[in-house]
């Protein structure tokens, strides 16, 4: 068990023991961790459940081999080709267009759906599930997504191109 998740159960029960009879301090404390600590982890495992990951590190290896794939990222395009830029070869397809864009045309892309899809977001927003449990519905076989996004990418210092820096 992560070390995170461990604190995470133990603190609550450390203040119920700490303040013995101060049952509404220990309930807001308690609460609090609950709130701000254990809710992302449990948000993330009920959603999460049967849903593939893909590390930055490996998802770099699979570039660096060469490996055919599609890399779908749905940040809107001011973050796509924004500050921090994007991963090499990933198309932008913001959330919305990419739901659209599914129904209409997901029946016609029946030789990709053996092609690995990696659905790139900011971080680990609703949408990036939803876009996952979409492909997997269309019949997509190989679908994972960039675990944490591309916040993770930068933080663990990977590649992007910068942003289009338009001469006139």
């Amino acid at each position: 068990m992560n070390g995170n998740v461990v604190l995470i159960l133990i603190a609550p029960i450390a203040v119920l023991l700490f303040y013995k009879f101060s049952y509404i301090v220990a309930a807001v404390v308690a609460l609090y961790f609950i709130l701000v600590y254990a809710y992302p982890y449990i948000r993330r495992m009920m959603r999460g459940k049967g849903v593939v990951y893909i590390e930055p590190e490996a998802l770099e290896k699979q570039m660096s081999d060469k490996k055919d794939m599609l890399m779908i990222d749905l940040r809107s395009s001011v973050d796509f080709y924004g500050m921090f830029g994007h991963i090499d070869g990933a198309i932008n397809l913001p959330f919305e267009a990419f739901m659209n864009r599914m129904s209409d045309t997901a029946d016609k892309l029946v030789g990709f759906k053996e092609t690995p899809v990696v659905i790139i977001g900011l971080h680990d927003e609703p949408e990036v599930f939803q876009a996952y449990t979409a492909l997997k519905e269309k019949g997509f076989f190989d679908v994972s997504i960039l675990n944490y996004g591309i916040s993770r990418w930068l933080k663990r210092g990977l590649p992007t191109v910068e942003r289009n820096v338009h001469k006139d």
